[in-house]
């Protein structure tokens, strides 16, 4: 029985975060199984709706593996060397102060120009690239102290100090720690936590950028959420009101399946 709802978990899970595997089909595979008055009035959109979550599936995958190989390194670091984990500490304090999506307008600043004067498969790229420094920049503070806390803690511990007598060198014993249970419960944590976080900020970035640019622009930083903002009047009739609607329901079923992951990982 419980491994029945196991089953029956992953499949909704899958279900749920199907918009970001689906998305690599082309979209006509999908459009020729509408309906012929949806298909007249759609134009584009679904064009533009499926490289919107191709682009936030390909921002998820570089963000988690950017910042999960950045947080395991500083994590372990900030042990090994307790000088270079309190001014790490000052520094995370510092960024974590700023609102996230602060940074990743900052961020977006400095390149505006570079991405204006040059064609759009490079402007994407780069628009990609560098939101991708600042979401992994945001994320970096809470990652690496959710991995230093439990290193550390375990380091400390009756048995590490037995293996201190021993003569094991301190780099050896961290790096028995980082495969103990605790320590990769907490990298668990940690990666889904960055799922989430990266989620919300890109498309609150997207959005954000969508405004700027009014109705009719196209930012270079493609998301769900420019997408939302691109087709928000069709909440007053000005386009058909599925335009708003579909990857709305989108992301919630994507965020959805990230909650349940993160919860399901913090009961473990």
């Amino acid at each position: 029985m419980k491994n029945q709802y196991k089953i029956l978990k992953l499949l909704g899970l899958l279900l749920l975060a199907s918009p970001l595997y689906l998305s690599w089909l082309p979209s006509w595979v999908v459009v020729n199984h509408l309906p012929v008055e949806v298909q007249n009035v759609s134009g584009l959109y679904f064009d533009a709706l499926f490289v919107a979550f191709k682009e936030l599936s390909i921002t998820l995958v570089a963000t988690i593996v950017f910042a999960m190989i950045l947080s395991v390194l500083f994590g372990y670091v900030s042990v090994w060397s307790m000088t270079f984990g309190r001014g790490l500490s000052n520094v995370l304090n510092v960024i974590e102060s700023v609102p996230s999506i602060l940074i990743a307008l900052f961020m977006y600043v400095p390149v505006s120009g570079f991405l204006a004067s040059h064609h759009s498969g490079v402007s994407s790229f780069m628009s990609l690239f560098v939101f991708i420094l600042a979401a992994t920049l945001t994320i970096l503070p809470e990652s690496v102290r959710s991995i230093t806390i439990p290193l550390a803690d375990l380091y400390n511990r009756k048995y590490s100090i037995s293996f201190r007598s021993y003569g094991f060198p301190k780099g050896r014993i961290l790096a028995v720690l980082m495969r103990t249970d605790l320590v990769r419960n907490a990298l668990n944590r940690v990666a889904a936590g960055i799922l989430l976080k990266t989620l919300v900020l890109d498309c609150s970035f997207g959005f954000i950028l969508q405004l700027g640019y009014g109705a009719n622009g196209t930012p270079a930083h493609q998301s769900p959420g420019a997408l939302i903002a691109t087709y928000r009047s069709a909440l007053m009739g000005q386009y058909p009101q599925f335009f708003f609607w579909v990857p709305t329901a989108m992301l919630v079923m994507i965020n959805i399946a990230f909650l349940i992951v993160l919860n399901d990982v913090k009961e473990e």
